[in-house]
């Protein structure tokens, strides 16, 4: 009877458990920060485990992972520099749109937000952002055009990625840009190294330095070799 009696009290507790499990799933999330301004504040995820500051976040390179619980609980950016009326830390509620497994939270600074910022999630996995790939997003509020070799691809104004994949070895290549309605004279044009075992975030922006055209580039790039020495340097 005893037996029946201790089973039946830990009976609700793993139906409880049971329950939890399916509502919450773990996710690798990194960070990138747009800027340095944005590198220099005081922010944390906040998920349904608690609350793990961000580390090392810098505008040239996407930090570590932090391995997120996600479910009914909002996954949130607190300012821990900034606190609300109640004296907590302000919130920003970082959405990420389902299907998406590796998710890179974009931070942007926002003055008029409460925390200061504003996300943007974009899909970081290697499946749908290729290494040896290029990754556009045209913040310029022009449509664009990227030409490479015998490749063109149109780049509308959009916070949504393009990518274009110049596949092949390594190799230099000239690469071009136009203005969508005037392809007779590029706006940019230099030399760009493909190389299958990297790929390159490119965040395509009005450009404040008149010697550099009309857009300029904000350029991420990761390393395959650098990741796979990473995650074995921090496996057990």
């Amino acid at each position: 009877m005893t037996l029946i009696r201790t089973l039946s009290q830990l009976l609700p507790i793993l139906l409880l458990l049971c329950l939890l499990d399916g509502v919450l799933h773990a996710i690798p999330i990194r960070v990138l920060a747009w800027d340095h301004q944005v590198a220099a504040m005081k922010l944390a995820i906040r998920d349904a485990k608690g609350s793990s500051p961000i580390e090392e976040m810098h505008p040239a390179g996407r930090t570590k992972i932090y391995q997120v619980a996600v479910g009914e609980i909002p996954l949130v950016i607190e300012s821990l520099d900034r606190k609300g009326p109640d004296g907590k830390p302000c919130m920003s509620e970082i959405k990420i749109a389902e299907g998406i497994k590796q998710p890179l939270l974009v931070v942007l600074p926002d003055a008029k937000a409460s925390t200061g910022v504003r996300l943007l999630v974009l899909e970081d996995d290697a499946s749908n952002f290729a290494w040896g790939s290029f990754r556009f997003i045209n913040a310029t509020g022009k449509p664009l055009v990227y030409a490479c070799e015998k490749k063109m691809v149109a780049i509308p104004p959009s916070w949504n990625p393009v990518s274009a994949d110049p596949g092949g070895e390594r190799r230099n290549m000239e690469v071009k840009f136009y203005l969508r309605e005037d392809s007779s004279r590029p706006i940019s044009s230099s030399i760009w190294e493909h190389n299958p075992d990297e790929r390159l975030l490119v965040f395509l922006v009005p450009s404040n330095d008149a010697r550099l055209g009309s857009v300029a580039m904000k350029m991420i790039p990761e390393n395959r070799k650098f990741v796979e020495k990473a995650a074995e340097d921090k496996a057990p």
